[in-house]
């Protein structure tokens, strides 16, 4: 329980102390995995009430074709796809970061879309449709303030100058591409790979 409650501490110190934060991942071991769980469980979670809670002004989800398990697979296999591209291109360039730093790194730059997300959705049920702007603005703070946390992880746990930060942000984005164009045409093959097979059942029943 005292090693959760420093985890959430350090988390949240990180968050408004993102340079000291960073610092003592990298060089003290600091950070908590289950806090990290506890990140992607409520960065999941944000996604579905999202769907589902959203006021009904804002909300352009059809309630019939939500489905949980996709969102599911939507947000924790994003977040897998971007953690394996940016360790994987971090891996080419040699820097300094460790599989574990670079997960804490990816759990924590979450939580500020997280926490504004929740708020965004609360706001949707209070206000009306004038005030769209406003509730653009929260995103627009969670958005900015996620993409500060990342370029402080960069910087800090891969021991990267501003300029290779930003090509290593570039050759994940690509590398993300990359392994999502891998994917289709696994998914593409093992459906072609099915039909195949069948075919050929079929008219092997249909001759017998």
């Amino acid at each position: 329980m005292n090693k959760l409650k420093e985890g959430l501490k350090q988390c949240k110190y990180t968050m408004f102390h993102p340079v000291n934060g960073f610092d003592q991942v990298k060089w003290n071991n600091a950070g908590s995995i289950p806090v990290c769980i506890m990140i992607l469980a409520a960065f999941f979670l944000v996604n579905v009430f999202d769907a589902v809670l959203t006021g009904f002004i804002f909300n352009t989800n059809n309630p019939d074709k939500i489905s949980v398990p996709s969102i599911f697979l939507i947000t924790m296999g994003g977040f897998l796809i971007c953690y394996v591209a940016n360790w994987a291109v971090s891996s080419l360039m040699f820097t300094e970061g460790k599989n574990r730093h670079v997960f804490i790194m990816f759990c924590y730059v979450l939580l500020p879309y997280t926490v504004f997300e929740m708020i965004y959705i609360i706001a949707t049920n209070l206000v009306n449709a004038e005030m769209s702007a406003f509730l653009d603005a929260i995103r627009f703070i969670g958005f900015l303030w996620s993409f500060i946390i990342l370029i402080f992880g960069e910087y800090y746990v891969h021991q990267l100058t501003f300029g290779k930060v930003i090509l290593n942000l570039i050759l994940t984005g690509i590398g993300i591409v990359i392994i999502l164009f891998l994917l289709l045409l696994g998914y593409s093959l093992v459906q072609q790979i099915y039909v195949f097979i069948y075919t050929i059942y079929n008219e092997i029943v249909f001759r017998i």
